[in-house]
């Protein structure tokens, strides 16, 4: 129940069709934007195999690990891949001048409300990480504002009812959908650079 939240919240942040059902991302396939299901967790029984597209495994760094964190808290994988991408390049050892840390960045006090010790210990900290934009995702229903939240601070958000007007916010919300339609298209970005659409003349 919780997975089809989060993802029903995504999808109408990323412009899916809006309607009173609810998403099941696992059942469609891992595609961006899923599958509605009258139900939460079951796909049509007459699904065929081309019906939706189906994408190749993920091949990039701590990809087990993410895997773990992400299910746990019912994020898609790639949006924890593309968050991970956008805060630190996969470097467990990543420390902002801001003092955030380890590979989603968690600043010292958020860590500690998420129960993690070790922010530099990749396990616990994508534990964290996923556990805090999961929390977001329900809070706001949006995931812009999901984004903008994790980034600049949900008391910040919930005050605007919108994404800061912030340029480092701003370009991090960006920074992190680019990431996520990027994995999604079965790239393998190592770094948000690498995730920026090609502007062709």
């Amino acid at each position: 129940m919780v997975r089809s939240i989060l993802w029903a919240a995504a999808l109408l942040a990323l412009g899916a069709p809006a309607s009173a059902q609810t998403v099941d991302w696992r059942a469609a396939g891992g595609d961006l934007f899923g599958r509605a299901t009258a139900e939460a967790g079951s796909a049509p029984a007459d699904a065929g195999e081309g019906d939706v597209p189906r994408l190749a495994a993920l091949s990039q760094p701590f990809q087990a690990e993410i895997a773990r964190a992400a299910a746990a808290h019912g994020l898609d994988e790639k949006l924890l891949h593309a968050l991970v991408l956008t805060e630190s390049a996969y470097q467990p050892a990543a420390l902002s001048p801001a003092g955030a840390g380890g590979l989603t960045q968690l600043m010292p006090d958020t860590a500690r409300e998420l129960g993690v010790d070790d922010r530099f210990d990749p396990v616990q900290n994508l534990r964290g990480g996923a556990d805090y934009l999961a929390r977001q995702l329900l809070r706001f229903g949006d995931l812009r504002l999901a984004l903008g939240a994790y980034n600049a601070g949900p008391g910040r958000v919930a005050r605007l009812g919108r994404v800061p007007d912030i340029a480092e916010t701003q370009a991090y919300v960006i920074a992190v959908i680019d990431c996520y339609l990027a994995l999604t298209a079965g790239q393998a970005p190592r770094n948000s650079r690498h995730c920026r659409p090609r502007v062709h003349p």
